[in-house]
């Protein structure tokens, strides 16, 4: 709790928990004398006391000139609570960090890791023009400093000044492609990080990295994993074939077809030989390699993760994708911020996958190959559990509108009773009636021959009621 007088000559007070008043302009002055004194504890006392106000939202920054002249003091933990306070006030008071340059240089050089993070991340904050052939020299030798944790700063670094000075971006590449090959997973995940900020068209580079990336990322942290599989579909996509399945009957016929004719000396051989290599082959190692290292993170418990690993699976043989469903329905016990991001996903998977085995049929597979591939993606689809998506009274709005469309979505002959006795439940529901009774009518379309009876009775049953909404809903459905 803090208050202020009126006059702007009073002095700003604050009302500590116990109830004693202090005087913040008085506590900071004492603060000022301990920096200035001669005895260490006495300064480390100071920044303790500096740093728990910065943790607590306190601003603190007026200290910013007792503090850094402490940058260069010997003591270990001294030196560190001042790069601590640094880090958060430099890029505030920038005219007076310049002034610590040749300090923080040194800091560069110091044996202890932690100050020669601390100095490149107090260097990096200082966005200021002119310093950044400093900061390149800095980022430079620090993208081949002993200590992974060094290697990761500078890698947080690259962008930073990249934003100060894009002519730099060449000279930034090297040191990239540098750290994309560093075997510590501590440092891959900044890595592909600044990939991403500084270049990100250049996917050349990912060429000679990408297996070791590929089996690192299981042992990167979780928010580096994220923008790793970002990076890795992205190249995927780009770099290799579209995939097909390795045990499907369409490829099996073609390939009887094509040895058949190779024995009968067709001419036609050696065109369906190539047609087959390009499409029907197995799976590039590489790309197969990317599949293997990414589906143990299905079970990630960072929802963020497993959708990146969902998206990921589009570039995946139709017989993997049913990997993909159980772990999106896990998250759906989640937060209803999670299920419904969640659920918006699925639906757009399970609409996009009923229709995707029209569009990526081969000409000459005939009737046999399209019933194959319509049965591979309905097996994707029907792999969604049905009782996950029912409604609960919890569920926010959005939410239950969401689970009625994918609900539409994955019904068939099989549980289309199911479906529509549950939908029934759902026009009770205040809030929910309209859409119920357009569910019901999509389960119709989808299911004519099992459900046109049940649904018809229970929309004509709808029509003899008083409620006018719903009346009017299965009106607009009928006609």
């Amino acid at each position: 709790m803090r208050m202020t007088y009126p006059m702007s000559n009073t002095p700003e007070i604050e009302i500590a928990e116990s109830g004693t008043i202090l005087d913040n302009k008085g506590k900071f002055n004492d603060l000022k004398v301990m920096l200035d004194s001669n005895k260490e504890n006495v300064k480390v006392d100071a920044m303790r006391r500096i740093i728990n106000m910065v943790a607590r939202g306190k601003d603190v920054s007026d200290l910013f000139p007792a503090v850094v002249k402490n940058v260069a003091a010997k003591n270990l933990e001294l030196k560190k609570l001042v790069y601590v306070y640094l880090v958060r006030y430099a890029e505030e008071q920038q005219d007076l960090a310049l002034l610590s340059i040749s300090t923080f240089q040194r800091g560069l050089k110091d044996p202890n890791q932690l100050i020669r993070a601390s100095a490149l991340r107090v260097l990096s904050s200082i966005r200021v023009q002119m310093i950044a052939p400093v900061m390149m020299l800095a980022i430079r030798e620090s993208v081949r400093d002993m200590s992974p944790y060094v290697r990761k700063v500078a890698a947080h670094a690259i962008p930073k000044l990249f934003a100060l000075d894009p002519e730099l971006q060449n000279q930034l590449i090297e040191c990239i492609d540098f750290l994309l090959g560093d075997k510590r997973t501590l440092v891959l995940g900044s890595a592909v990080y600044a990939f991403e900020k500084t270049c990100p068209e250049r996917l050349d580079l990912l060429h000679k990295h990408f297996r070791l990336l590929c089996r690192a990322l299981a042992d990167i942290d979780e928010w580096g994993q994220i923008v790793m599989i970002g990076l890795l579909t992205r190249y995927a996509r780009t770099q290799f074939l579209a995939p097909f399945d390795i045990d499907s009957p369409i490829r099996h016929n073609i390939k009887n077809k094509i040895s058949n004719a190779s024995d009968n000396n067709d001419d036609q051989s050696y065109e369906d030989n190539q047609l087959y290599k390009t499409k029907f082959q197995t799976l590039d190692p590489d790309h197969n390699l990317l599949l293997v290292a990414v589906r143990p993170l299905l079970q990630s418990r960072n929802p963020a993760v497993v959708m990146a690993v969902a998206q990921l699976y589009y570039i995946a043989p139709f017989s993997q994708l049913s990997a993909v469903p159980r772990a999106l329905v896990r998250l759906l016990r989640g937060t209803n911020e999670v299920s419904y991001i969640v659920l918006v996903n699925i639906a757009s998977m399970i609409c996009s996958n009923n229709s995707r085995w029209k569009n990526e049929i081969i000409k000459d597979e005939g009737e046999e190959g399209e019933k194959n591939k319509k049965e591979t993606i309905l097996d994707f689809v029907s792999a969604f559990p049905k009782k996950f998506f029912f409604v609960r009274s919890s569920d926010t709005l959005q939410v239950k509108q969401l689970k009625l469309n994918v609900l539409t979505c994955l019904v068939d002959e099989s549980n289309v009773q199911l479906v529509i006795r549950e939908l029934q439940a759902y026009m009770q529901m205040t809030d929910l009636a309209e859409e119920a009774v357009e569910a019901i009518g999509r389960c119709a379309l989808a299911v004519p021959s099992a459900a046109s009876e049940t649904c018809l009775a229970t929309l004509v049953r709808i029509i003899s009621e008083p409620n006018t909404e719903k009346k009017l809903s299965v009106l607009l459905l009928l006609f």
